[in-house]
């Protein structure tokens, strides 16, 4: 007898739920914002127990809020198995002034937590109170539904209802209306003052750290006559550590440098603009060896900084330790307003 009285019970649980999908789609109910129309997708509006309920994005969005549905958990939060359970929210929030010098917006907000059936709002440096919700969320076909009056108070606006008409017809404020308005302009201004002194004192030392930065750059420039020597040195310099004979400077190979060097200014790699390979550069220049190789660099402010960054390089630094080179030549390109600015050729000959 329990067992059948458990089944009825089941069925009459199952029927209920069955009779629901029919009650929502009946109800007809228009939603207006500002006298505009919103547009529901698969799922409208509902009267539920007398509440009219409604998807929160369709109509946050029409008003002028961005909405998003996140999941964390707080220090109330129910704990499992010793691990503190995730809730559901709706964030919904409105940016009322940006301030692009300091990266920052300024904005009200409202946090509707599901299973605590609660909303909290509040604007950058005020919070409220959080309170109960007048009616208990759904969600239906993958929507969230809140009750059409919670909604107005959380996002600012008045609401009327239409009984006859079905209607319901939001209103939105200014925000120069919305609760605790005053603060929130006290609040920028001391943002920006505590925040502003210390950007001042930050773009100062960026401001002297670039001026810095000019002088080396300017030293480095007068000295660029040399770079081209210095990197031969550093080559020889690591063949040296590896056991290798030092390589002789070709004039030659120079000239073809000196051209692959514009040219990389303008097209970036061992190809050439013209679509040959980079080793028709030293053909061109009159060399008549073989077993070319070549390295470039773009970028790299000194001949120690391009060299270590090649040695770094497996690619490269093989070519510089190769053992059947005799020949360099080396070139340094700086070029104001290209991709690199900096531009270093070497190219290895036997």
């Amino acid at each position: 007898m329990k067992k059948k009285r458990m089944v009825t019970a089941l069925l009459t649980t199952a029927m209920v739920f069955g009779a629901v999908p029919t009650a929502f789609a009946a109800d007809n109910i228009t939603v207006t914002v500002d006298g505009q129309k919103v547009s529901f997708g698969d799922q409208q509006p509902v009267n539920i127990n007398g509440r009219v309920m409604v998807p929160v994005r369709a109509v946050a969005e029409k008003m002028g809020w961005d909405v998003s549905f996140e999941k964390y958990s707080t220090n109330d939060s129910p704990v499992v198995n010793g691990r503190f359970q995730e809730y559901n929210h709706v964030s919904l929030n409105k940016t009322v002034k940006e301030d692009k010098d300091l990266d920052r917006k300024y904005l009200y907000f409202t946090t509707i937590t599901i299973e605590k059936k609660t909303i909290i709002s509040g604007s950058s440096g005020y919070l409220e109170e959080e309170k109960a919700l007048v009616a208990d969320p759904v969600v239906k076909n993958g929507r969230t539904l809140l009750g059409i009056r919670d909604l107005a108070n959380g996002l600012n606006a008045d609401v009327q209802w239409d009984g006859a008409r079905k209607e319901v017809k939001l209103t939105t404020k200014p925000v120069e209306q919305y609760p605790n308005y005053d603060k929130l302009l006290k609040y920028i201004e001391e943002y920006r003052k505590a925040v502003g002194d210390q950007t001042d004192n930050q773009k100062e030392q960026q401001k002297e750290q670039q001026q810095e930065q000019q002088k080396q750059e300017e030293a480095a420039v007068t000295d660029e006559s040399s770079y081209a020597d210095e990197v031969i040195r550093l080559v020889n310099k690591e063949r040296e550590k590896a056991g290798l004979s030092s390589l002789e400077a070709n004039k030659e190979l120079t000239s073809a440098a000196e051209v692959r060097a514009k040219e990389i200014s303008k097209v970036f790699g061992h190809t050439r603009p013209d679509g040959n390979s980079f080793n028709t550069a030293a053909k061109e220049a009159g060399f008549d060896g073989d077993y070319i190789g070549e390295n470039i660099a773009g970028g790299r402010m000194t001949p120690a900084d391009v060299v270590e960054g090649w040695m770094n390089s497996e690619g490269h630094w093989k070519n510089i330790l190769r053992p059947e080179y005799n020949y360099i030549g080396v070139a340094y390109l700086h070029k104001s307003n290209s991709e690199y600015g900096r531009y270093w050729i070497q190219i290895f000959a036997r």
